[in-house]
């Protein structure tokens, strides 16, 4: 079955440009984007929300198919199976096109696809323009990326680049300030303007961001945090310090 090879496929899904999405408030949150669907597959539910997103697809123009009991949850990459699923296009635009207004999340080297959701998540809730990954960082059309994303994949601008040093010659084409994470910076999260042009790059869970891109960044800040912890999540992290972009410029009126 074609939507069990995309779920389960990386290789597929580069070479169609398609993806999966799961569950109806994901399929509401695309309908609503605008994305552009091949197709939904749904199997009959007294779901009132699964209702209304067959009704919306409908109105828009999209051709719903009814598929048999059990055919999705076979298909199915959760273990929580939906009742209506849909094969969307890629959404990720060349970095070249990103027209970024305010700050930017940057993933280097972040490997795990719940991570990547939350972040890409995250950075909408907090008011990112964009986020960028680079450095082999983990498919974002991974089902539990998509997942985790909780429909800011098919929101917030994203943009997938090679490198980190192509990321960067970007931003600074842009004006922006690159600010690194590291736990041995001796400058505290909330202690550096967040309020203009800045780029937050977050490197990979298990060694963080890549020492040689310490002469690349314009400012490395830490989060300080009780001696008895080994460190924070990458995604936990990303919040902390996304959040308190926002408080800065909520209060700077920006």
């Amino acid at each position: 079955m074609r939507l069990r090879r995309l779920l389960r496929r990386r290789s597929l899904r580069e070479a169609e440009h398609k993806f999966v999405i799961e569950g109806s408030r994901a399929v509401e949150s695309a309908l609503t984007a605008g994305l552009e669907l091949e197709a939904i597959y749904f199997e009959r539910s007294s779901n009132e929300l699964a209702t209304k997103v067959l009704d919306l697809a409908d109105q828009i123009g999209y051709r719903s198919y009814e598929v048999l009991p059990g055919t999705l949850e076979r298909a199915a990459d959760s273990v929580s199976p939906q009742s209506i699923v849909a094969i969307a296009s890629y959404v990720d635009v060349e970095i070249g096109n990103l027209e970024p207004e305010s700050y930017v999340v940057v993933m280097a080297g972040v490997r795990d696809p719940g991570n990547a959701g939350t972040i890409i998540r995250t950075s909408l809730a907090a008011g990112a323009s964009a986020v960028i990954l680079c450095d082999q960082c983990v498919d974002i059309y991974n089902p539990k990326t998509v997942r985790s994303s909780a429909g800011a994949l098919f929101t917030i601008p994203i943009a997938v680049a090679d490198s980190f040093s192509e990321v960067h010659r970007f931003l600074k084409s842009k004006g922006y300030v690159v600010v690194g994470t590291s736990s041995h910076a001796k400058t505290s999260y909330w202690e550096l303007d967040l309020t203009g042009k800045v780029a937050v790059v977050l490197g990979n869970e298990g060694s963080g961001l890549n020492v040689s891109y310490s002469e690349l960044v314009d400012n490395s800040i830490t989060i300080p945090i009780d001696p008895r912890a080994e460190s924070l999540n990458v995604g936990v992290a990303g919040s902390v310090l996304m959040f308190e972009a926002m408080r800065q410029r909520l209060n700077s009126g920006r």
